[in-house]
């Protein structure tokens, strides 16, 4: 399962990081790294970015982006 594949409100934790290392090292920095705790709050329409909860924070992703992290299910 990946994020862009997570149910609203579902806790995960991440598995993978995509292996392009720029995109990698940039989610790095926004505080998606390995085992760390996710859950998808809004899906935005028409294939929109959607916004997880990371460390009591919201921060969005595209959807692209976020079918290439890999989740725990």
């Amino acid at each position: 399962m990946t994020l862009a594949d997570l149910p609203k409100n579902t806790r995960v934790k991440i598995a993978a990081l995509p292996d392009d290392e720029a995109i990698a090292a940039q989610l790095l920095e926004q505080g998606f790294a390995l085992r760390t705790e996710v859950s998808l709050a809004h899906k935005a329409p028409f294939n929109g970015p959607l916004a997880f909860r990371l460390h009591n924070t919201k921060i969005s992703l595209q959807r692209d982006i976020a079918a290439q992290i890999k989740v725990d299910a």
